[in-house]
């Protein structure tokens, strides 16, 4: 039980996706035009029927195909008493696709069923769970569970034909080396890890992007500071200590490394703002999940800490109980996405707003849950074209391999472009500052944009920072 919640608390810094918050929707918010680098929005066409379905026999090419549907599961962590409803967003995106994909037209000819399986963070019911997908559905899409350490039945699920290594996973959430290095196993933003591994040295891509944002605001200053790193799990450890290795070769100095559990309270936190009056520090990054930072802001203004220029945190800050339960004391608070913000509104990009519309209760788990669907309807479709636009065409190993193949994809803007194939992300990203009681984009400013620090030399997006380290012998918490 300690150890489930210990993950609860702390495996969301693993993704690079949006957390489970932010602001609903704020169609009015502002901004202005200039866009350091960015991904602009595209023009999200909306699906057609292809010619073809008015006259084909349809047929059921493969396990979770019939002739009118096609059947995806989404697997999610709902049903734990420890946090019930955890990943409720996922499978509530997930339906709200199928049902955006059914309004225009369907997939292959045919209408898209949901079956939801609740992995309730147990690593048995997660086994279970794809077990079951690979016996009643053609794919796994939007899976957010926290507990994927044994792929063996996503690897041995055999399609209609009797191959293995044909069912597709899609996932919201890769907490384990062994689903990340899966050949099977594709992730909504790809988190830039080498494969294989088990243990020792692996490479790491981390971007400048914030660094450099940080930077152009404090140009003669030298940052260094604290940073909490979440200590109850290797995978935690493994994630975070690449991105403090980057930070102190990109020019941020650590003044202070100190391992935190995700049972922490605010006393725990004591330990930090003294090292920050200790050391003058202008920096901190908390990279635990929401209630880590609200922790170590907290105690941090009730120990009357004043020189920290920048509070940094990435996706899992964005979620509007680090301002609801803070008192005012996360003003200020930077938070990065690899995603739009649900606070640009539907005007801001046509992907987004299928989602806001089709979304009743639309949240950071659910924006990326969708995009997992779009994934998959990229697939399904690329995977027609390639064979003649037949529609019978779409079994498990002609999907995979279009998954395999989509080497740029965008969701119309909604993400910034990445190559899903070949697991390579991108370093553009959204600034957004807690100013008052809500998230404010800040960088850039104009809603539907992405900073993806352009380098003013070349023109193109600064490369990542490539390291290898081994981040269990980095860790010294």
């Amino acid at each position: 039980m300690r150890l489930r919640w210990c993950v609860l608390a702390v495996a969301i810094v693993l993704v690079a996706a949006a957390c489970g918050g932010g602001n609903k929707v704020n169609e009015s918010l502002g901004g202005s035009s200039t866009t350091v680098g960015g991904s602009g929005a595209t023009n999200a066409a909306t699906p057609t029927v292809p010619s073809v379905c008015s006259t084909a026999k349809l047929t059921s090419p493969d396990v979770g195909v019939t002739p009118t549907t096609i059947t995806v599961t989404v697997m999610a962590d709902t049903g734990s008493p420890i946090k019930p409803a955890l990943f409720q967003g996922s499978i509530d995106a997930v339906k709200a696709w199928a049902n955006y994909i059914n309004d225009n037209g369907g997939l292959a000819c045919r209408k898209v069923a949901v079956n939801v399986i609740d992995s309730k963070l147990d690593k048995q019911a997660t086994k279970n769970g794809i077990a079951t997908a690979c016996g009643n559905s053609f794919a796994l899409v939007g899976t957010t569970a926290l507990f994927v350490d044994d792929i063996s039945p996503l690897e041995n699920c055999k399609d209609k034909a009797g191959n293995t290594h044909t069912f597709t996973d899609i996932a919201e959430l890769q907490t384990e080396p062994s689903q990340q290095c899966s050949a099977e196993s594709f992730a909504t933003l790809p988190l830039g890890y080498s494969c294989p591994y088990t243990s020792g040295l692996r490479t790491f891509k981390v971007g400048y992007t914030q660094y450099d944002y940080y930077k152009k605001l404090y140009p003669n200053l030298q940052l260094h500071g604290v940073f909490a790193i979440p200590k109850d799990l290797n995978s935690t450890i493994e994630a975070t200590m690449p991105i403090i290795r980057a930070e102190n070769r990109m020019g941020i100095a650590s003044d202070l490394e100190v391992g935190m559990s995700g049972f922490a309270s605010q006393p725990d936190y004591t330990q930090i703002a003294d090292a920050i009056k200790t050391h003058n520090s202008n920096y901190a990054r908390n990279g635990l999940d929401y209630s880590g930072t609200l922790y170590e802001r907290k105690e941090a203004a009730a120990q009357g800490v004043s020189s920290v220029k920048i509070w940094d945190c990435s996706v899992q800050c964005y979620d509007q109980r680090l301002i609801s339960a803070a008192n005012g004391a996360t003003e200020g608070q930077y938070v990065w996405l690899n995603i739009l913000p649900i606070e640009d509104g539907p005007n801001a990009n046509p992907e987004l707003a299928a989602f806001l519309k089709y979304d009743q209760k639309p949240d950071g788990f659910g924006e990326q849950a969708w995009v997992a669907g779009e994934i998959f309807a990229a697939a399904v479709r690329n995977a027609m074209s390639a064979n003649n636009n037949d529609p019978n065409a779409i079994t498990r190993a002609n999907v995979l391999a279009a998954v395999r193949n989509l080497h740029s994809f965008d969701a119309n803007g909604m993400v910034p472009q990445m190559d899903v194939g070949a697991r390579v992300g991108s370093s553009c990203l959204v600034g957004m500052q807690i100013q008052g009681n809500k998230f404010v984009r800040i960088d850039p400013k104009q809603p539907g944009k992405f900073d993806c620090d352009i380098d003013p030399k070349t023109g193109q997006p600064k490369p990542p920072m490539t390291l290898t380290i081994d981040p269990f012998g980095e860790y010294h918490g």
